[in-house]
């Protein structure tokens, strides 16, 4: 069984070779390229998004032309199940395609990903239970609603990544080589043909992804990979019932889902859109602590070796423990070590000390001892500090209930969250007013001051809104020098420029009496 295998990858390799260049002639000439923007893509110029396209066809065809020149025997419920997952992957690569040229909203990717995933489903791709502990737990009508979230989180956390040179193609080396031999331990050898042949597509195509990158997956490519991954491994472990054979392939993905995981929490915890852009992700932290792109990609495959090892184990030895084990591990020295998810760590342990202070403690008769307060700086090394500062004497002087600044400038690696509220009051939008105020530098929204206030409180509204008008007028006066990062980035295809601290005026700015 082995001489399949061997010739996929010698096939696949080959042709990738041969068909980026190709490929990357006529995406030139259709547009399909990455272009820089000079606030996230801060690449010199454009550059072909062929990845997906050429890793699908060359995966496809050697997939076939391996199957039908060693008679493979395909059986009923397997050629629809491969039929099937061949036209999701058709429908996931079409909406990467238009994602990659167009940019569509994130809503309408979200919706492309739903119905490929629905394909799959309707076409057998779901698990009954789970045996854990002696335990069997069945999910009845549950699950097609965890394949959903299986699939979708496989395919967004693999296309999250895709932010630097060769990190989603690394990981989709690894976890498809990975999962392979899962695959040929559980004796589904057509599915290991179509595992190799993509690691093997996906190791050519590093030869152009490799930094500094001449081509990208693109959305197309970075998509196809979270879902071939999430669909084979429901067919090959997943439907084993048992749990090492459920957590083994989760391990292999441990990387991606770590940093997606960051993100929502990053995002949520700090009241933005879960589709909004920044500059937090595992490459641009790891661009920030000094890690050279190649650097950085050696730290992401070794990470992911590791987790890959927890996995195996996993099968091996019939323990789902080496697969929890390994993810945890891979989190722990991201954490521990200050590579990455230091900023989101803080936010939850905030966040919980929160919870549990409101939970055991009484009100105080001390006004200071009413007040909750936080500040982390997610990513930069700009003080924001003495803005902070400003925005939060204000807050006490106005007895508002509650102010939160925002910092978020990916075209300049920085962000910071503070938050201050009263302990106990607010009840809801009967009894409060809010505002929100954007704050502006060379037509960009760096920063977002809310505020919820008493609905009679010492000062009425038009006094505070006006006053906090005049205070971020001032501190936009004061930032208003970040803006030349904008147009002077870094020559490295996929980070951004230095620019000195930000220097704040003194005084508060205040007119309340």
């Amino acid at each position: 069984m082995f001489y399949p295998l061997i010739i996929a990858f010698v096939l696949a390799f080959a042709m990738t070779l041969a068909g980026v260049p190709l490929a990357g002639y006529f995406a030139r000439r259709l547009g399909l390229v990455d272009k820089p923007d000079q606030n996230r893509k801060l690449h010199r110029e454009p550059i072909p998004l062929v990845g997906g396209v050429v890793v699908f066809f060359v995966t496809v065809a050697v997939s076939f032309f391996v199957i039908y020149f060693f008679d493979l025997q395909i059986y009923g419920s397997d050629a629809r199940e491969l039929l099937v997952l061949l036209a999701a992957s058709l429908v996931i690569l079409l909406v990467g395609v238009v994602d990659d040229r167009f940019n569509i909203r994130g809503r309408q990717k979200l919706f492309g990903q739903i119905v490929a995933v629905t394909i799959l489903i309707l076409g057998g791709y779901q698990f009954e239970q789970i045996q854990f502990a002696g335990f069997v737990v069945p999910f009845g009508i549950f699950s097609a609603l965890i394949v959903y979230f299986w699939c979708l989180a496989a395919i967004n956390s693999v296309n999250l990544l895709d932010g630097a040179d060769g990190f989603a193609s690394t990981v989709g080396i690894i976890t498809c080589g990975s999962l392979a031999a899962m695959a040929i331990h559980y004796e589904f050898y057509i599915d290991a043909v179509i595992l190799i042949a993509m690691a093997s597509a996906l190791l050519g195509f590093l030869r152009f992804n490799f930094p500094p990158a001449k081509a990208y997956l693109g959305d197309a490519g970075s998509m196809l990979i979270g879902l071939i991954i999430a669909a084979i491994a429901i067919r090959c472990t997943f439907k084993q019932g048992v749990a090492y054979a459920v957590f083994a392939p989760v391990a292999l993905l441990a990387i991606p889902l770590i940093d997606t995981s960051a993100a929502v929490i990053r995002r949520r915890f700090t009241g933005r859109s879960i589709y909004m852009e920044d500059r937090g992700h595992l490459h641009h932290i790891m661009a920030r602590n000094g890690l050279s792109p190649v650097a950085s990609l050696i730290w992401v495959a070794a990470l992911c070796l590791m987790s890959a090892m927890g996995g195996a184990l996993s099968i091996i030895t019939s323990q789902a423990e080496y697969a929890v084990a390994s993810i945890f591990m891979v989190l722990a020295v991201m954490i521990f070590g200050k590579v990455f998810a230091v900023a989101e760590f803080n936010l939850v342990s905030r966040k919980v000390k929160g919870v549990v202070r409101s939970m055991l403690m009484m009100r105080s008769s001390r006004e200071q001892d009413n007040i909750q307060q936080s500040g982390v700086q997610l990513q930069g090394q700009r003080d924001w500090k003495e803005m902070w500062t400003r925005l939060r004497e204000f807050a006490a002087e106005c007895e508002l209930n509650d102010i939160m600044l925002d910092v978020n400038a990916p075209w300049l690696h920085e962000s910071y969250h503070a938050e201050w509220k009263r302990k106990g009051v607010g009840g809801g939008m009967s009894n409060q007013w809010r505002v929100e105020i954007p704050m502006i530098v060379d037509g960009k929204v760096f920063a977002r001051v809310v505020v919820h206030a008493p609905r009679l409180g010492r000062y009425t509204h038009h006094e505070v809104v006006g006053n906090l008008m005049k205070i971020t007028a001032d501190l936009e006066s004061a930032c208003a020098g970040m803006g030349s990062a904008i147009t002077n980035p870094s020559a490295n295809s996929r980070s951004g420029s230095e620019q000195d601290d930000v220097t704040l005026p003194a005084g508060s700015g205040r007119n309340l009496h």
